[in-house]
Formats: C-alpha cells, structure tokens, sequence
C-alpha cells in the first residue's frame, strides 16, 4: 500500500536548483569566451538555463479575474 503524504502547498519547491543553474551559467560563459563552442549552440543553450533559472528563482501568480468582465 502506498501513502498519500499531506502537504499543506503545491509547487512550492522546485526539483531544479538555482544554484546550480546559476554556476551552469557561468561554465558556458566562460566556454563561449574561450571559442569552445560555437554562437548558436551557446545561445540555445543559455536561452534554456536561464527559462530553467527563472522557473527555478520565481513563483508567478495569475491576476484575479474579474468576474463581470
């Protein structure tokens, strides 16, 4: 039998470290500086670290809508 254990919020921690996406972020800087790696792998590989860092470091909440609208 498997237990359903009760939490009192939902998605407030994150499987994703922002440390560690903040030290990744740094690795490829340093990689692109030193041409280890060509422009667009880097742009494609920094555009998705830091979509990961703003997951991680944020929590965005929907605007209440107005129910006469």
């Amino acid at each position: 039998m498997v237990r359903i254990r009760e939490t009192t919020s939902i998605g407030s921690t994150s499987r994703f470290d922002a440390a560690a996406a903040d030290e990744t972020l740094r690795e490829l800087e340093q990689q692109y500086a030193d041409g280890e790696i060509e422009p667009h792998a880097y742009f494609e590989k920094k555009r998705m670290l830091v979509r990961l860092f703003l997951k991680a470091t944020t929590s965005p909440r929907r605007p209440v809508r107005d129910e006469d609208v």
